[in-house]
């Protein structure tokens, strides 16, 4: 009898917590895709709005790289910190310092106040780092957590594809001050909404009496699990040409099609939305009938495809169609990279894993929009072009680099 109470203890436990992690999931995603409206609101403003300041090319790049020089000093800490505390509190924390930038958005008036508004935007970049960790937390690995990253995914691009859009329109009517202004609001309600509606994940790490996390940025994941440094290296480069891209696309379509934060928030909210089409399909599922190989190989020669050919768009409609090559590209490699790294990562460090992971990939988003926009400065399509090549080194990196990872994901 007591072996029969203990059984029933357990399968009891085992569906409360079933149905405790589906509802926090689903509470974590309504709350990261309300602090990514905000976020997105800014994307299709601020480089017109620099330029507007009589900022040059490479003061703009320094601005928006700030962005995530910080990300890659405090996000690996942030991750730490959710091993150890929980996930909730630093999610609270991100979503406050979120607030703090837009409203120092809507407030700024000149260059250096722009830049702090950037600088607090990256303290607050955390909040997907620790969301991932906290899916990871609840699924097992393989097609599953892949599936579940997938769809965390798609709550991030969704609110790239809502934020945008508004910005755009927000932009064109009252500038950074109405943008700020409800970008904050937005915001503010995804912070509230992880405060009531989401519980806290019990930390993955033993939290030894005595022992804090070390202030200072720490790469000592990638020294102990060597399988992490194709993976983060592709990410780089990956997310180098999209900063390439994203830094300098609103002063392109101004400079070649007159068109302003309006049309730039419609395109990139499409964009984002064909992403998230293709993360919600579920690219666990293509893994399962093709190999993680060939599927890396074909996002990166669509987002080649995509990327160089933008500078030569006759019209607003040729850009929704390269849009979409690009999109479809991305839509395959984003969910597919975090669950190979997830996977190739034990499961107390998978806050530090995400953490890391959107560190290196910050390294990429810090040199790209500053390179992008000098070479913008030089030639228009130059910071295309590069992009575009270095997304077919990356095509012929990964035939080899993948396998050698040792992935359980990889079908090879």
């Amino acid at each position: 009898m007591l072996f029969l109470s203990a059984e029933e203890d357990r399968l009891a436990n085992s569906h409360v917590t079933s149905s405790i992690s589906r509802f926090s999931r689903s509470s974590l995603m309504i709350a990261i895709f309300c602090d990514l409206v905000g976020f997105g609101m800014v994307i299709p403003d601020i480089q017109t709005r620099l330029e507007t300041f009589g900022a040059r090319g490479w003061v703009i790049g320094a601005i928006l790289s700030s962005y995530f020089l910080v990300m890659i000093l405090v996000s690996p800490l942030w991750g730490r910190w959710s091993d150890r505390v929980g996930r909730k509190p630093i999610l609270i924390i991100c979503g406050v310092f979120s607030v703090a930038s837009m409203l120092a958005y809507a407030g700024a008036h000149s260059l250096p106040a722009f830049l702090l508004s950037r600088i607090l935007a990256g303290f607050a970049a955390a909040n997907v780092v620790v969301a991932q960790a906290y899916v990871a937390d609840f699924t097992e690995e393989g097609e599953d957590r892949t599936n579940a990253l997938g769809k965390m995914g798609a709550a991030i691009t969704s609110g790239l594809i809502v934020g945008p859009a508004i910005g755009g329109w927000l932009s064109a009517r009252g500038g950074n001050v109405l943008l700020g202004d409800v970008a904050a609001l937005i915001s503010g309600v995804g912070a509230l909404w992880i405060a009531l509606a989401v519980p806290n994940a019990s930390p993955r790490a033993e939290n030894k009496p005595g022992k804090k996390a070390a202030l200072r940025l720490d790469f000592s994941l990638v020294r102990d699990l060597p399988q992490l440094r194709f993976l983060f290296g592709f990410s780089t480069l990956i997310f180098f040409a999209l900063a390439c891209l994203e830094g300098t696309f609103g002063r392109l379509i101004r400079a070649r099609l007159g068109l302003g934060p309006d049309s730039f928030g419609l395109i990139f909210g499409y964009e984002s939305l064909l992403s998230t089409a293709i993360q919600v399909v579920g690219v666990g599922g293509m893994i399962s009938r093709v190999s993680a190989r060939f599927l890396l190989c074909l996002a990166c020669v669509l987002q080649s495809i995509g990327i160089g050919l933008i500078p030569y768009a006759p019209s607003l409609a040729f850009l929704f169609l390269l849009s979409t090559v690009y999109a479809i590209g991305s839509g395959i490699s984003n969910p597919l990279l975090n669950s190979l790294c997830s996977a190739a990562t034990p499961e107390p460090r998978q806050g530090e894993m995400f953490g890391t992971l959107q560190s290196v990939r910050s390294l990429g988003f810090l040199l790209g929009p500053l390179l992008g926009n000098i070479l913008f400065d030089w030639h228009i399509e130059a910071p295309y072009l590069m992009s575009a090549t270095i997304l077919l080194f990356a095509t012929f990196w990964a035939r080899g680099g993948l396998s050698a990872t040792g992935v359980p994901l990889s079908k090879t």
